[in-house]
């Protein structure tokens, strides 16, 4: 990056920004995503991955939207400062608010939580993950992967992007070598039969795209650098495309590939695809190097959502568009972290990971209360709001019809049937209600600068 962030310099081409959209999505998502697609369309495959088709075209026509921000904002952005662009500092400041309050502690409390449970059937040990039985044992393994990711990212960067890098490798490497074992070994010419044996409802069909789409979340981070890629009107936009077609290749191989390996009631009835899958083909051996390889590859995931949240509360606060910013904008010398940020990250991190055990263990309100899919169904609220900032806003009347009408148009299609898939999730009432009372808090304690 330059000097200036107004001129900056620009140094990644179409490639580089490729694998940078298609390593930031791939991530853990895909591997404990996959039983709970096929619990929701009752083991139907073909339900499954027509929920990727979706998912797919929804994230191409809204990253084609979304790169007409970037256009016109040459500066560091994000959704945060397409918000402000499109409808001002207050609606940019609520969408900061939201993801730093809920989108990314929930996110990254779920995800060290999937990490613990792969940890736990590493060494055969129950877990809901891997054989339907819960156990709150996860939840203070995940304490300890928290507490240890938020240190590294906090005191040792460095090694936290060394780290990031080695397991960015790892887990594309995996889901490539995973996908070509169940294709080869498994049986996908059986998923017609499937198809008429396990029948799948249209609620069942929009859970799954719910969970489709955490696991391809994640590229909306790419759009935020546009003023570091080279010509990126045109770069970014082609990287839009071929990105999430690359992403949903590989993805469909994958959950095909081990939808077809095994026992579908086995799966339905709470036990791990990908173990039956390693069992059958390696042995008990086979199955701890392949859990091994997807525990790394998920903490990969859980350091890099660190890495990019530290920076959301702390990037408001600069903008003093955050309530104690001299306090949350301190970057502690020694270190050259933004600690005091760091330190409320950490805490909202772990009050979601309560919520997520709560909602486990069926606790009042709070039974059933899904912490990790709904943040991406109020995201894709905020979304909707930058595609129709598109169509109706004077900033962008010289853009051509497609590109002003009818692509944001399909875009608001495509979240729309998101946030219907989310509004049949279970207490997707009591997560609203929550999220918009949290909102409001975050409106009336906004700075009063930023009006």
């Amino acid at each position: 990056m330059g000097n200036d962030l107004n001129k900056p310099t620009r140094k990644f081409g179409l490639f580089t920004t490729i694998a940078m959209i298609v390593g930031i999505v791939i991530g853990s998502g895909i591997f404990f995503k996959t039983p709970e697609i096929l619990r929701d369309t009752n083991g139907n495959i073909l339900i499954g991955a027509s929920a990727f088709l979706v998912a797919a075209l929804s994230i191409i026509f809204g990253g084609l939207t979304i790169s007409n921000y970037a256009e016109k904002d040459e500066t560091v952005g994000g959704l945060v400062s397409y918000c402000d662009l499109a409808w001002g500092k207050t609606i940019g400041y609520l969408a900061g608010f939201f993801q730093t309050i809920l989108y990314y502690p929930a996110i990254i409390a779920v995800v060290a939580w999937v990490a613990a449970s792969y940890t736990f059937g590493l060494f055969g040990w129950d877990c809901l993950l891997i054989n339907g039985v819960i156990n709150n044992n996860t939840f203070i393994l995940t304490f300890l992967y928290l507490t240890l990711f938020y240190l590294l990212n906090t005191i040792q960067t460095k090694k936290a992007g060394t780290f990031q890098s080695v397991t960015m490798v790892i887990k594309v490497a995996s889901l490539a070598v995973l996908a070509i074992l169940g294709l080869a070994f498994g049986n996908p010419s059986s998923i017609a039969e499937n198809y008429s044996e396990y029948h799948a409802t249209s609620s069942g069909f929009f859970a799954a795209l719910i969970a489709v789409s955490f696991a391809m979340d994640g590229w909306m981070i790419v759009p935020s650098i546009a003023h570091e890629i080279k010509d990126s009107r045109n770069v970014l936009a082609k990287a839009l495309i071929i990105s999430p077609i690359i992403i949903t290749i590989i993805y469909l191989l994958y959950y095909i590939g081990i939808s077809s390996f095994g026992d579908m009631d086995a799966v339905l009835a709470g036990i791990d695809p990908l173990g039956i899958m390693a069992a059958q083909i390696f042995g008990s051996l086979g199955v701890r190097v392949i859990y091994l390889f997807v525990i790394i590859s998920i903490l990969g995931t859980v350091n890099g959502c660190i890495l990019g949240y530290i920076r959301v509360p702390y990037a408001l606060a600069l903008r003093s568009n955050a309530p104690y910013a001299e306090t949350l904008s301190k970057v502690n010398a020694k270190y050259d972290t933004p600690i005091n940020a760091s330190i409320f990250c950490y805490v909202a991190t772990l009050i979601m990971l309560l919520l997520h055990m709560a909602s486990l263990n069926g606790f009042g309100i709070f039974a059933g209360l899904e912490v990790d899919n709904l943040p991406i169904v109020m995201n894709y609220f905020f979304l909707a709001v930058l595609y129709i900032g598109v169509m109706v806003k004077p900033a962008f009347k010289n853009l051509s019809f497609a590109k002003r009408y009818i692509i944001p148009g399909l875009a608001v299609i495509g979240a729309a049937v998101i946030i219907y898939g989310g509004a049949a999730k279970a207490h997707f009432n009591v997560y609203m209600a929550v999220s918009l009372v949290i909102i409001a808090i975050g409106y009336f304690t906004r700075p009063s600068r930023i009006d």
